[in-house]
């Protein structure tokens, strides 16, 4: 299973302030969520964490990357479980902060053209492709970075209604302006460049209507 961080341990990682990081972007990180009073919304967020490492098991995989890793909260479970794992985040003190607190080994890089290409098998991204300016783009050199046999994991909001009463009703309300898509416009442009779906989780329920979603996709041929 999956390294959980306690609230405690969210909120010491958390407490620095660094000049360039606006509240914006601690929302986007998820710190709200992550420390958040209600149990629920804690749950709900390593649950999406969970989903998708289990998504990856299976394959003989070894090199992997966080893209987007934000305060880092996922690589406690990448570096135990992988030989290489690469990191990368527009902001990535508090994630290198409880990297060499825990002493894990990663491998931090600014952008994605810094890793050779053909070289990873698993690619995570959670929550974070709602926020990319050029999607389109992004999953070309994705598509590039992985070997022949790699695959792309996941996850991301709906952005449907009852999503929208959940963050009014956490306290989130008049936020998440940032995102500009939800999840399946998300699945459609990794399909359209070359990838296809292998598996599909949803949160809370397996029923809808889903708040989050969380995909594996493999790399077509």
């Amino acid at each position: 299973m999956i390294n959980k961080l306690s609230k405690t341990e969210i909120e010491e990682l958390t407490k620095d302030t660094f000049q360039q990081i606006s509240e914006n972007d601690r929302d986007e990180m998820a710190i709200p969520s992550y420390s958040h009073s209600n149990p629920l919304i804690r749950w709900l967020m390593w649950k999406r964490l969970e989903y998708s490492f289990l998504l990856s098991q299976g394959g003989n995989y070894e090199s992997v990357l966080d893209f987007g890793c934000g305060i880092g909260v996922f690589l406690p479970t990448l570096a135990n479980n992988f030989s290489k794992v690469y990191a990368i985040d527009l902001f990535p003190q508090f994630a290198m902060k409880l990297s060499e607190t825990k002493g894990l080994n990663v491998i931090f890089k600014e952008s994605i053209n810094e890793i050779e290409d053909n070289s990873l098998d698993v690619i995570f991204s959670t929550d974070v492709l709602e926020h990319v300016d050029n999607l389109d783009e992004l999953i070309k050199s994705f598509r590039l970075k992985l070997n022949q046999s790699g695959k792309m994991i996941i996850s991301g909001p709906t952005e449907n209604f009852v999503y929208k009463i959940g963050r009014f009703f956490a306290g989130f309300a008049g936020k998440g302006d940032y995102h500009h898509r939800n999840i399946d416009d998300i699945i459609k442009t990794i399909v359209d460049n070359d990838f296809k779906i292998e598996k599909i989780r949803t949160l809370p329920f397996r029923f809808p209507p889903y708040l989050f979603k969380v995909i594996s996709f493999k790399k077509l041929d």
